[in-house]
Order: structure tokens, then sequence, then C-alpha cells
């Protein structure tokens, strides 16, 4: 990260591949705030689009942007090259492909500046389709399935408030509820650059999970707050998009990865408890089991299975997957059976 933090500034990284018919609309979106005091950090991963030519025709005349290329690195790369030009008292993330709405970081910064005390401020959104149009209204709850374990904001956060414009925000230190999976959507987030300096760098090795992991580490530098308004537009439906289904088996193994892996750190917080540790657990085995099973990882798919039909609630749809796992050459045949259902369909 920069030496110089300037008082006031909101440093905004945005990575991007390959997204050069949206880029523009992510980085308008920051520019067009009302809150000015803004620099936006840019950071191609190799493109092999014209987003270098679009970005320098665009900006190359606006001192508030800045851009940088990068070999391709992924994700996690492209956000910690950011976070090394960043000069900003207070840092943001963007993905390339949402973008937020007006008022965005003059509602999140004045909660910031209210409570001196807190690490980081995020917010609900919209999902949106590729035509813009918002098909799941306040999505956070609904993207992240880990909010089941707390089912109201008193579950979760030590505070309730209030905005003078009435919109209602909770506080808390919630370190220990991201060991039951990730709560904070990345472009919705604002934290002081202190916090994000303590919690260092992304982990690739744990793509495409490596947001829980990160706000993990940012929740431990104190307490933080969800503002419980929409504030950004989130895309969906998209080929290269992080929600989508090609990706499942990769986000299920990498989600019992972090698990295990900040379950150890919090092996003696009492918040969390036996119960909700063995419920995520046994819910992992089930998604691993299922994803292991349609991605060909017959050992893998036997392996979680098996760990999830020996635990109650007892589970019918585990059992046959197990049994087809056992069966050889079942996911080609499961395979087939939905082409023809495809066609059928078609």
């Amino acid at each position: 990260m920069g030496i110089i933090m300037e008082k006031g500034l909101v440093s905004v990284v945005i990575p991007t591949y390959n997204r050069a018919g949206l880029i523009e609309r992510a980085v308008d979106s920051v520019l067009d705030q009302d809150y000015r005091q803004i620099e936006v950090i840019v950071v191609d991963d190799g493109s092999l689009d014209d987003t270098p030519e679009r970005i320098d025709k665009r900006y190359r005349h606006n001192e508030r942007v800045r851009f940088f290329r990068i070999p391709n690195s992924g994700v996690c790369g492209a956000r910690n090259r950011g976070l090394k030009e960043v000069r900003g008292e207070y840092i943001a993330m963007l993905d390339s492909d949402d973008y937020w709405l007006p008022g965005k970081l003059t509602l999140q910064i004045g909660i910031l500046e209210a409570h001196p005390g807190l690490s980081m401020v995020w917010s609900d959104m919209d999902a949106i389709d590729s035509s813009g149009q918002v098909i799941a209204p306040k999505y956070l709850r609904t993207m992240y399935g880990s909010y089941q374990y707390f089912p109201t904001p008193r579950d979760l956060f030590d505070t309730e408030l209030k905005t003078n414009e009435n919109i209602p925000y909770y506080i808390g230190n919630i370190a220990e509820a991201l060991v039951l999976g990730n709560l904070v959507h990345t472009s919705t987030v604002v934290a002081r650059a202190a916090s994000i300096s303590m919690a260092g760098e992304y982990d690739q090795s744990v793509h495409p999970s490596e947001d829980q992991d990160y706000y993990y580490r940012v929740c431990k530098t104190g307490p933080v707050a969800l503002v419980d308004t929409v504030t950004t537009h989130y895309l969906i439906g998209a080929a290269d998009a992080a929600s989508g289904n090609h990706r499942l088996y990769e986000l299920a193994t990498s989600s019992l990865m972090v698990f295990n892996r900040l379950r150890e750190r919090e092996v003696n917080n009492n918040r969390l408890t036996e119960n909700l540790i063995r419920k995520k657990e046994t819910d992992l085995f089930k998604w691993v089991g299922q994803t292991s099973y349609h991605r060909g990882h017959m050992a893998e798919a036997r392996r979680c299975l098996l760990k999830r039909v020996m635990r109650p609630p007892f589970d019918v749809q585990s059992l046959i997957l197990l049994l087809m796992a056992c069966i050889p050459y079942s996911s080609h045949l499961l395979r087939y059976v939905q082409v023809i259902r495809n066609r059928k369909v078609q």
C-alpha cells in the first residue's frame, strides 16, 4: 500500500479482465458520486480486448483515474496490485462488471466518520441482468447463504442505529461469524486504509473463496458495520461471472478449505457453538460431494457424501448420490440423461 494517506480521500480499486464493454460504466459510477474526494485505480489483469485503449481514450485527461496493466494473475493479484497504489484514508472495492448507485460514498463515509473505531462498512446490493434490469432486489442475504445462521441483525451485531435519513445500520465485532461463510460483498465495501493494511493481501490459493478469508481478517481489526440499504448493482448471469454454475466445484472446495482454516483460528471462541460449526461442516460435505460428483471426481464425492449421510438429519439426496458414485461410469450416464432432457426441452 502507498505510504501517504490523504485525509478524506477514497481510493477505489477496480480490477478488470476482458470487460471493455463494462469498465467505463463502473468507473463513471465512481466519478459521478457526490462525494468528490476520489481516486480511481484501474488494474487491467492482462486483458486481451481493447480495455487499455478505452481507458486511455476516455480518462487520459482525468487526474482522478490511474491505470495499471499487469500480466494475467487472477483477481487476487489485480486487487493486491491496486492496493499497493492507494493514497487515500479510505479504500473501496468495485468489480468491473458492477457499478455504484448515487450517494453510496457519502452514506458510507458518513458512517465511518460518525464512528471512528469502525474498520469497514458494507451494504446490500441489487442483482441485475446483462440489460441492466434488476432481477433480484436486496440480493445480499440471498447470495450469501451464511446469513441463514443469523436470522436477525441482533443475532450477528451488537448495536442497531439509523442515519439522519432513517437508513438502518448495524455495528458489531463479527469476525467469528465469517468462519461460517462470507457475509460481505466486495463491490459494496468501504474500509479504512489502516484496517486494510493490517489485513494484508488477498490469498489466491483459496480462490474463489478469497473474500471470506480476506474479510475475516479485516473484521479482526475492529468492529464493522452493515448499512441495510442498496448502494450497488451486481451483475449476474454473465459468462465469466464468479457466481456461474461452471465454478461451483471450485467454490465448494475452496469454501471447505477456508472454513477449516478459520475454524482453527477461532477454536476457543465461545460465540461459535458446536451445533453451528457442525451444521456448517455438514452442509459443506454435501455441497462438495455434489459438485465433486458432477465434476467426475468420484473418490472425493464418495468421501464427502459418506460424511454427510453419517450425520443427522438424514438426507435422502446425499444417500442416492453416494450410491450412484459407487457405480462405475454413473456420472457419464447422468450427463447423457441431461443431454437427452435438454434436447427434449429445445
